[in-house]
């Protein structure tokens, strides 16, 4: 009858640790509009079309999809997230074992010799006696038994900082996506620029070798050549910017995609003919900007610090810790197993600090701080988010009209240009006219060119900040295998 009386407390202590102290978790409001400013409205349904596939449906080039694959499987800064990703596995996992006692196995033999305890009658010693000892043991030491929910909480806290880190890596995903879709157009825009200055260095060299010859002849004044001379070096500046551009492009590339870059993945063709990205327009809701991963990170480290108080505050309460052993000793190795020589131990033992200068209340403060802390910056993270979209999506209405008027002013100025060329040539105007009209239109070109690539890139700008695809789940692996798995509460 007695031997039940440790079982019943025991069990007894066991359902008194489903005692929890941490505070009612409630997630604070997003402090942000409920729809974008009325600027941004427009339709929804090609946007939700836009973001069904993750950003396979966002990116339409497929040399650019081919590039992001490599730069995802090989990029030096996202295995370093995936490595912090691991890590915070692993630190949850430690807090989970926690809540398992650790059994382990000892085992000892020794030999040893006794002192004399008795005299003899004649004044001697006797011989110190040799003992042997064979002991095994099997049994667990110190197992916090988790009555008020500090272990509990500790985890809880490690696996809401494991999910944060998954969020760091999606966000670090999604901006490496951006950034390669980015450096990818800049190349292609540069290129593009480098093509229209070489061409109209060609032209201006061609006319100011004309313009020479003519004034060798007489016919032409010696200001014109300098006028054209001028133009084409002008050309030349511009060939040599854009080049250096072009080199600055491929090694951005390179150092994103982690490797030199196939040449077939290299971009081509005119800048704007084809785009490379899906159209994204307005009239998605502002709530879905909460599935941003920066903000699912902030979200967690609010639950962490939620957890943590949990944790400070059962410092004010007792801990109680179980010991228990089951092995055999024998001083005869022989008879290690047999029944005489078995033994089991079993203690419980408890502590409470009575007086800490308040140690412990600090503590609580400074969780408490923290927690509010995580709260701001929860709240600041929405709010800068909200704004990188409604600022994106304001910039593609207002950059529509742009490249469509600037478009337009690029058919006029070739227009002019062509008249003014056949003018030139047929002798009814100076080069004047037709050097101005060149000019006109290359710098037309050029700003046809500015403008198509901000397009381009605020449409990658709009998808980052709208938090990517919004398929259900963040639970992504990419080629090294690194899953999003939500840990247990």
């Amino acid at each position: 009858m007695n031997r039940c009386v440790p079982s019943t407390c025991l069990v007894s202590l066991l359902l008194l640790s489903a005692c929890s102290l941490d505070p009612t978790y409630e997630k604070p409001d997003a402090p942000i509009d409920a729809q974008w400013p009325a600027s941004s409205t427009g339709s929804c349904c090609a946007a939700k079309e836009a973001f069904e596939h993750d950003w396979h449906g966002f990116i339409l080039d497929q040399r650019l999809r081919a590039l992001i694959e490599l730069a995802l499987a090989n990029n030096r800064g996202l295995r370093q997230f995936a490595a912090g990703v691991e890590e915070a596995r692993a630190g949850y996992a430690g807090a989970q074992s926690a809540l398992f006692p650790s059994i382990g196995i000892d085992t000892y033999a020794g030999r040893s010799k006794l002192p004399p305890l008795v005299r003899t009658p004649g004044g001697g010693d006797s011989a110190g006696s040799i003992a042997n000892t064979f002991q095994a043991t099997a049994g667990f030491t110190s197992y916090e038994l988790d009555l008020f929910g500090r272990i509990r909480s500790q985890r809880s806290a490690a696996g809401a900082r494991f999910e944060a880190s998954e969020a760091d890596y999606q966000t670090a995903r999604l901006a490496l996506i951006g950034e390669v879709a980015s450096t990818w157009l800049s190349l292609k825009a540069s290129q593009n620029l480098l093509d229209l200055a070489q061409t109209t260095y060609d032209t201006q060299n061609n006319y100011g070798q004309l313009l020479r010859k003519s004034y060798n002849l007489g016919s032409s004044a010696q200001i014109d050549v300098h006028q054209a001379d001028a133009q084409t070096n002008t050309a030349a500046v511009q060939i040599n910017t854009y080049r250096m551009q072009v080199a600055q492009n491929m090694n951005a590339l390179r150092v994103l995609v982690g490797q030199p870059v196939p040449a077939a993945l290299l971009p081509s063709g005119v800048l704007g003919e084809s785009l490379a990205t899906a159209d994204v327009p307005a009239g998605l809701p502002s709530s879905l900007m909460i599935r941003r991963p920066d903000i699912m990170a902030a979200e967690a480290q609010l639950r962490a610090a939620n957890a943590d108080i949990g944790a400070a505050r059962s410092a004010y309460f007792p801990t109680f810790s179980l010991t228990s052993a089951l092995g055999s000793l024998s001083g005869d190795f022989s008879r290690l197993l047999s029944a005489p020589a078995q033994f089991w131990s079993a203690a419980l033992t408890g502590s409470l600090t009575l007086i800490d200068g308040g140690a412990r209340r600090a503590q609580v403060d400074g969780a408490h701080a923290r927690f509010d802390g995580r709260v701001a910056a929860y709240e600041a993270t929405v709010q800068n988010a909200f704004r990188e979209a409604a600022d994106a999506l304001n910039a593609r209405q207002e950059m529509l009209v742009q490249v469509a008027a600037q478009k337009r002013l690029v058919e006029d100025y070739q227009a002019a240009y062509r008249q003014s060329r056949l003018r030139f040539e047929a002798g009814m105007d100076s080069y004047f006219s037709t050097m101005d009209a060149h000019r006109s239109l290359f710098e037309a070109q050029q700003k046809w060119s500015q403008l198509e690539l901000a397009r381009e890139i605020n449409q990658v700008n709009l998808y980052k900040a709208l938090g990517g695809g919004w398929s259900q789940s963040l639970k992504v692996a990419d080629k090294r295998g690194v899953e999003a798995a939500r840990p247990g509460s």
